[in-house]
């Protein structure tokens, strides 16, 4: 989830993204699991230095790297098996990936991280021969390290990393060496989208909802989570059949990107404080946010009764059916989406801007995002084709082929100017198998740079990211929706709030020291372990047995009294502690 698109035609969806991430919420907070769905946020200086290293970067451009793949002496083609945070196999075959074959001579055998699998392949020796590490700043790094289930990168980026060699990744490199090598001063991972973020053509996550319902209702005010509610059961009020006759719900969660599915709300709620204690705090906890959310929809009548066991394809498969009005991002919508445009011009899932609350997006990272850095692992049949995959992905040229597409295919330099072409704008707008079968978005979130970067030739990573292509690329949804809040494209309707400085955004977080806290130990580990079972399997109950408000608190006092007889104050004191630590050795 950008990391608000972490699923967008892919999982934008580390996610990694997995996963968005939500300050204080496990061992790490920003750059951690929840990160699948977030952007990146601020280090202090970085932002202007980042910017400056690649606008001046003296490295080819697109055209000299297509001279250089012409004087290269070919590869031999080779086949490496590649676990992805978010992407899935639905991207192989299309034509960003054979182009990324086509350059590298790697073709990808594409998995998509499980946690259950994973664990499984590491106890048993049986990664594959390039990993994204979950969670690179908590202890599966640790364990990949010390069990040698990866490799050093050092060698290998001198050797067949030229790209990773070059100015706008020094001080990523450095980062990694410092605060992600369990210690000992080498390169194990190579950090992803680093740079600076922005807010792109739509705010993807959020409150979302069915446009066309929402104008049914007159527009009605949203300023808090009894809002939400009552929106949605209006609206399932009037629409509670699907056209094949299917019940409707108002909202549910996906359950299997660990505990992000509890912590959606917080994406709205978020304090923006660099570390809160998620589990007892309620006033600030996105697991509380969330639980207060799902209660009321379930007092409602409107929460889907499969609220605690689907996984995010579960909602896919109930949005494209018709049977769901709201999750936390776009991102299981976009697919009914497509569907829905055909049915009329203001169908479809949009996110309502809100004037209150946190946005997630904006910020800028060296980092980048912890939950999908690459690493080689000790199974790799060809550690140096590894690398040449990695280095491409990492690199002007890779970048912009994941986010932009192929040149001369998707766009291409007019007058000077690279430029997507009109169709595939318009391909963009329609979204269907015509534009998933260009690949464009599919990898996102996984290539090195992220998408507001300016590369050497003066223009974006993202060639979507421009007023031009935003005035071409609204179809008649964004564009109804747009016109209503008096802006140009879907995203300056929140982006105007955060400017007037009503709603918080990623810039209020400092993930590059979130991401750089040390592991929990083996005793606060047990500890995180015994609150996440507890809240995962106490939510559910509360929000599912509540009998009314009275209830619900009286049963949610009982399950942070759990919580505190579990160590939730130890593992807050340890947080802060780790929070103050990092910040000491990043400043």
């Amino acid at each position: 989830m950008k990391g608000n698109k972490a699923l967008r035609g892919k999982a934008a969806m580390m996610l990694a993204a997995m996963l968005v991430v939500l300050s204080g919420c496990g061992g790490n907070s920003s750059n951690n699991a929840n990160n699948t769905a977030a952007t990146n946020a601020p280090a202090a200086n970085e932002t202007a230095t980042n910017t400056e290293a690649t606008t001046n970067n003296a490295a080819a451009t697109d055209d000299a790297a297509a001279t250089n793949e012409s004087t290269e002496p070919a590869k031999a083609p080779v086949t490496l098996k590649v676990q992805v945070n978010s992407t899935t196999k639905d991207f192989e075959n299309t034509e960003v990936y054979n182009e990324i074959t086509k350059q590298t001579g790697v073709t990808m055998d594409l998995e998509t991280f499980d946690e259950e699998k994973f664990k499984v392949q590491l106890a048993g020796g049986d990664l594959p021969d390039i990993i994204q590490v979950k969670n690179v700043g908590t202890t599966y790094l640790k364990q990949l390290i010390e069990g040698k289930n990866i490799i050093p990168l050092d060698d290998l980026v001198a050797s067949n990393g030229p790209d990773i060699q070059k100015p706008i990744f020094e001080k990523s490199i450095a980062y990694s060496k410092k605060f992600w090598s369990n210690d000992t001063g080498q390169l194990y991972v190579v950090p992803v989208q680093i740079g600076n973020a922005g807010w792109g053509f739509d705010q993807q996550i959020g409150f979302n909802v069915r446009w066309d319902y929402y104008k049914e209702l007159g527009y009605p005010e949203v300023k808090n989570i009894d809002d939400m509610v009552n929106i949605l059961a209006d609206m399932v009020a009037k629409h509670p059949k699907s056209p094949d006759g299917k019940k409707v719900y108002g909202t549910a969660i996906w359950n299997d990107w660990g505990t992000w599915g509890l912590s959606g709300m917080g994406l709205l709620t978020n304090p923006g404080d660099p570390v809160v204690n998620n589990y007892t705090d309620v006033p600030k906890s996105s697991f509380w946010s969330t639980s207060e959310f799902l209660y009321k929809a379930k007092q409602k009548g409107i929460l889907d009764p499969d609220a605690f066991t689907a996984k995010y394809e579960d909602l896919v498969t109930k949005a494209s059916q018709g049977t769901l009005l709201n999750a936390i991002a776009t991102w299981p919508f976009q697919a009914a989406n497509g569907e829905l445009l055909k049915e009329g011009p203001d169908k479809g899932f949009v996110t309502i801007p809100l004037d209150w609350g946190f946005a997630w997006t904006g910020g800028s990272t060296i980092a980048g995002w912890g939950d999908r850095a690459w690493a080689i692992t000790s199974n790799c049949k060809d550690p140096a084709r590894a690398m040449d995959l990695i280095n491409f992905l990492s690199s002007e040229q890779g970048s912009r082929l994941i986010e932009s597409g192929v040149q001369g295919v998707h766009w291409d330099v007019v007058d000077g100017k690279p430029q997507m072409k009109p169709e595939v704008v318009a391909l963009a707008a329609a979204g269907g198998d015509p534009w998933k079968k260009t690949g464009i978005n599919m990898m996102a979130n996984q290539q090195g740079l992220s998408d507001n970067t300016v590369l050497s030739d003066g223009f974006p990573v993202n060639l979507f990211n421009s007023p031009e292509v935003y005035a071409t690329k609204l179809n008649s949804l964004n564009k109804d929706y747009s016109e209503h809040y008096g802006v140009a494209y879907p995203a300056a309707a929140y982006k105007k709030y955060a400017d007037e400085g009503k709603v918080k955004t990623l810039d209020v977080i400092p993930q590059d020291v979130q991401a750089a806290m040390a592991p929990p130990p083996e005793d606060i580990k047990r500890i995180q372990t015994k609150l996440d079972d507890l809240i995962t399997k106490g939510i559910p109950d509360i929000v599912l047995h509540a009998k009314n408000d009275e209830d619900y608190k009286a049963r949610q006092q009982k399950l942070i009294d759990k919580l505190n007889e579990a160590g939730a104050e130890e593992f807050y004191q340890w947080q802060l502690k780790a929070f103050d630590e990092a910040k000491a050795k990043f400043e």
